[in-house]
């Protein structure tokens, strides 16, 4: 009985561990390029709707289908994710129909637990292109405004949240140490003034020890050589410097659409001293209709990416092939018109010009499915086509092989990459900063950031108080304001890492300690944390350079102090003096009075403590 009653209650602590490690974590979804069509915006199925759907690569037909079904998914099981992201072009045009339907089910996701947030597409707002169809005819109806847009998505990133005053952007914190910035691109440009407003975000956050996970409709860079070859407006305007920016703001992933395939690429600022990763996610409504399920770790250390693809729907088992076979007639389609620019459209070219639209639309769904185990296999299978080497005749060989080699940067030294692109594990920043202790673990420090010492196991925290020729006050901190030099005490010659934060600050009103950020050449009364003889605060010349990232005290020079000796087991520093008689020989106490004779107590000798039991 016994035996039974330890193992349930083994069971018991194991499955409250492992719900307290998933509770912890934190589960993202992200779809993009929904481009939902509201029902009532097809009257009636004619010429008008079947002319629309002949020209858009795009599943429109299926939009509605696509998106109740992914919605219905996240709603409720072990599919429901903590966040849903999605990041642009939402509806088909803009309609204010397709926007209230598109709200309403997202309602649904609210109601079940499900943050969710939003940021526009070039599709979503002022879209001339918003209209109903009717047999033979089209009709112009409503589209929505920024102003509108905000309104309806208000539960959905525009409330309660920190806005830019000059887009749609702003900027949440959907979960405890995690910032999200919803960056507003939809016109294919970033409005003036957004750029910064966002890396000042990127950089509070930073300061407040927060991870960021930023958001845009269009790719923040090239992922392919030549991508507006395929899509026009293939990144946002002016990429290398929102990219450069972002980067050295400290954000590492910016979320994406636009392009209509799933790929991640990374990249890295000007210097090439920060990288900088922007994962594509591929359109719900063209093939292979894709999403993707992101797992932020409980240490907000790692983000693993994971894809998923709506490969069935209800009552439709096939839609998989279906969804494959639309996209190839388009992508052959637009290949055609393409070369038929460049050689013309005689029937002696007819057979060429076909087919090598046919492999170029093979090639764009390789790109579309990304990086699967068979990818190598079916690549050999394109370079083998007979019409392969015409990519190099006709100019295209370096943005082929960019696609074929899955290379963004292609050909560009230092920053030429492949990364994968349905699965792969980002190492997030790391946050904190750390500081090795000396041999007698006493060190000083100062941080550009507020600083919170208690989440660093087995260390205190001081500043200077007083000082006067008897002794030094030590007050204890805990949160510490940031450009604040302090004291640290530990584990001798220990690696501690601090964690910044946004708790208010302790009162360092009185600190007599002087940080510095950069190296500093040393002022004429500075006495810095030493071992000389002894744990204490010793002079130091004008010729000294003091490090970045440390403290240091202001004694007016020709003082009687020379050495502040740092107590272990007390806040009293005891400071030796310079003295006429032997200094050797003499006891002093903690006020400085000479005493002939001890007894039991602590006194000071030699500048150093000594505690007579």
């Amino acid at each position: 009985m016994k035996k039974k009653w330890m193992r349930l209650m083994t069971i018991l602590l194991l499955t409250t561990l492992w719900q307290s490690v998933a509770v912890a974590q934190t589960k993202i979804a992200v779809i993009t390029d929904t481009h939902v069509m509201a029902p009532d915006l097809l009257v009636n199925d004619g010429t008008a709707w079947q002319n629309k759907l002949a020209s858009d690569r795009k599943l429109l037909d299926y939009s509605q289908r696509i998106f109740d079904y992914l919605v219905d998914k996240f709603k409720s099981g072990e599919d429901k994710p903590d966040l849903l992201l999605l990041t642009g072009d939402l509806t088909k045009d803009g309609e204010l129909l397709s926007h209230q339907y598109v709200a309403g089910r997202l309602k649904e996701l609210k109601a079940a637990g499900v943050k969710v947030y939003v940021i526009p597409g070039n599709h979503d707002i002022d879209n001339s292109s918003a209209e109903s169809y009717n047999g033979a005819t089209t009709t112009k109806v409503e589209s929505v405004t920024s102003e509108g847009f905000a309104s309806l998505y208000a539960d959905y990133g525009y409330s309660n949240t920190t806005r830019d005053p000059n887009s749609l952007s702003y900027a949440a914190e959907p979960v405890e140490g995690l910032v999200l910035i919803g960056i507003d691109s939809h016109t294919g440009a970033l409005p003036s003034g957004t750029l910064d407003w966002v890396c000042k975000q990127a950089q509070k956050a930073y300061n407040e020890g927060k991870q960021v996970i930023a958001m845009m409709h269009h790719p923040l860079f090239p992922h392919i050589l030549g991508a507006d070859m395929y899509v026009s407006s293939a990144t946002v305007a002016d990429y290398a410097t929102v990219r450069n920016s972002l980067a050295d703001a400290g954000v590492r992933v910016v979320l994406s659409g636009h392009f209509h395939t799933s790929d991640i690429a990374k990249d890295w600022n000007a210097d090439l001293t920060k990288e900088i990763y922007d994962v594509n996610t591929g359109s719900t409504i063209s093939y292979p209709c894709d999403y993707r399920v992101m797992t932020l770790s409980a240490d907000m250390q790692t983000l693993d990416i994971k894809t998923g693809s709506v490969t069935s729907l209800p009552e439709d088992d096939s839609f998989s092939e279906k969804a494959k076979e639309r996209l190839k007639a388009s992508m052959t389609k637009i290949a055609k018109a393409k070369i038929e620019q460049k050689i013309g459209t005689s029937p002696l070219v007819a057979t060429i010009v076909n087919g090598f639209a046919d492999l170029t639309a093979q090639i764009f769904i390789v790109h579309a499915e990304g990086d699967e185990p068979e990818y190598e296999s079916k690549v050999d299978e394109i370079r083998k086509n007979d019409y392969f080497g015409l990519f190099a005749t006709f100019g295209y060989g370096n943005n082929i092989e960019s696609v074929l080699q899955d290379k963004s940067n292609y050909g560009v030294e230092g920053r030429e990459n492949r990364t994968a692109d349905r699965s792969l594990n980002i190492p997030m920043p790391d946050l904190t900063e750390s500081l090795t202790l000396a041999a007698d673990g006493w060190s000083t420090y100062c941080s550009d950031r507020r600083l919170d010492l208690t989440k660093t196991e087995g260390i205190k925290g001081y500043i200077v108080e007083s000082i006067t020729t008897d002794a030094v006050q030590l007050k204890e901190v805990s949160i510490v304001p940031a450009e604040t030099g302090f004291i640290v005490n530990g584990t001798e010659g220990a690696t501690v890492k601090f964690n910044a934060t946004d708790k208010d600050p302790d009162d360092v009103s009185g600190n007599l300690l002087k940080g510095v950020l950069e190296a500093t050449q040393a002022p004429a009364d500075a006495y810095v944390l030493s071992t000389q003889s002894g744990t204490g605060f010793y002079p130091v010349s004008t010729d000294v350079t003091l490090p970045a990232h440390k403290a240091y005290l202001a004694i007016p020079s020709g003082g009687s102090v020379r050495k502040i000796v740092m107590p272990s087991d007390s806040q009293t520093a005891a400071i030796s003096e310079q003295r006429t008689s032997k200094a050797g020989a003499a006891f002093y106490t903690l006020q400085g009075v000479r005493v002939a004779k001890v007894s039991k107590g602590v006194y000071v000798k030699n500048g150093k403590l000594i505690i007579i039991k």
